[in-house]
Parts: C-alpha cells; structure tokens; sequence
C-alpha cells in the first residue's frame, strides 16, 4: 500500500472531527507531532476511529487496530 497522504478521525456518532495532512511534517513547518500522531490524539479524545487516506482515495483504520 501506499504511503498516506492524511489521516481522518470520526467519533463514535460517525462525525468528522479532523484531518491532518502528512504534508505539513517536517521543514518548512516546526511540527514535531506527526500527522498520524495528532490524528490518533483527536481519536482517543473523543473515542474515534483513524483512517489513513492514500493517494489513489483507499482509506484503511490505523486506530485503533482492528482486533483490539
């Protein structure tokens, strides 16, 4: 599979509740977090799921792991 280009959280009533581009890691930006690593903030704060969105649109949970 390839790399994601963002990750997306919906909470437990299916809302969107943000998105973190995995462009904006590293220079020029100062962020230290990277995208996945906020992502997966926002989730456990509102009991949500994380999905990686790839390049071609395919989107796989990341969090938490299926089977968990």
């Amino acid at each position: 599979m390839n790399k994601g280009i963002n990750y997306v959280v919906f909470d437990k009533k299916d809302r969107w509740m943000g998105g973190y581009s995995t462009q904006l890691e590293g220079p020029p930006f100062s962020h230290v977090t990277t995208a996945k690593e906020m992502a997966i903030m926002n989730a456990k704060h509102c009991g949500g799921i994380v999905f990686e969105v790839c390049p071609e649109g395919n989107k796989s949970q990341v969090y938490p792991k299926k089977g968990s």
